[in-house]
């Protein structure tokens, strides 16, 4: 029997998670509608993890031409199909992400609609600790791609510690989450080779990354094949390790 008191207003969720101030009951939180979802262009991983919901953080990470800008932006362009969709990534030159946008665009048949496509940016302002507004079209938006996390950030932020860049991801998920902005983050990591691969030092991004992910993917290159070697994490899912193409 559900209460009087919880039964009063419908639910509010900031992003994924129930508003906070108030108790409710498991049965009402399993009743209420799950929100529409946004694909990532990859099959499976849309049916372990749901696809991209509003409010989330996804982080992909890969070392150095692995393909983490083709496989985001492949994700930028699936989930544009359905929302508003901004990619922004601070490396590759605007026009030549331009044309790797139209061409994944080409690969899932056509934009549905004239607005059917990531706008793209070369950098996007982070909201800072404890600034509660993000920039408006930031906000507007259904899915904000940040590629790399720490090429956004302005000069201030580069010297930051372990315990500011913490501080620093959870509060641009705060904000993000409570616009209803799902994000996802990107990092590079250094190649390592041979019998030292996977020895090195844990990168500097995972920390950051594993404290607000709700799903993480790993991307590495699949021995013998064409395409790369996915593992995903998605919280309270598990894990799962699969194959993504390297391009469209």
């Amino acid at each position: 029997m559900v209460s009087a008191a919880s039964s009063r207003a419908r639910l509010h969720f900031d992003g994924t998670m129930v508003a906070g101030g108030l108790a409710y009951a498991a049965e009402e939180l399993v009743r209420e509608p799950c929100p529409a979802t946004f694909s990532t262009g990859v099959d499976w991983v849309d049916e372990f993890t749901g696809g991209i919901a509003p409010g989330s953080v996804w982080t992909v990470m890969g070392p150095a031409g692995v393909g983490v800008t083709t496989f985001v932006t492949r994700l930028a362009v699936a989930s544009a199909r359905s929302g508003a969709v901004i990619l922004a990534n601070g490396h590759v030159p605007s026009r030549d992400l331009a044309r790797s946008v139209l061409d994944q665009e080409t690969a899932f048949g056509g934009a549905d609609a004239a607005e059917g496509a990531p706008r793209i940016a070369s950098w996007l302002p982070l909201p800072r600790l404890g600034d509660g507004f993000w920039d408006s079209d930031c906000e507007r938006a259904d899915v904000v791609v940040l590629d790399t996390w720490d090429e956004m950030w302005r000069a201030d932020r580069w010297g930051m510690s372990r315990e500011q860049r913490i501080a620093d991801i959870r509060w641009l998920r705060e904000v993000a989450r409570n616009a209803g902005t799902a994000l996802v983050l990107t990092s590079r990591r250094a190649r390592q080779a041979g019998r030292d691969a996977g020895a090195g030092p844990v990168h500097w991004t995972r920390e950051a990354f594993d404290d607000v992910a709700g799903v993480s993917i790993e991307l590495a290159l699949s021995g013998g094949s064409p395409g790369l070697s996915a593992a995903v994490r998605a919280r309270g899912r598990g894990d799962r390790v699969g194959t993504v193409g390297r391009s469209a």
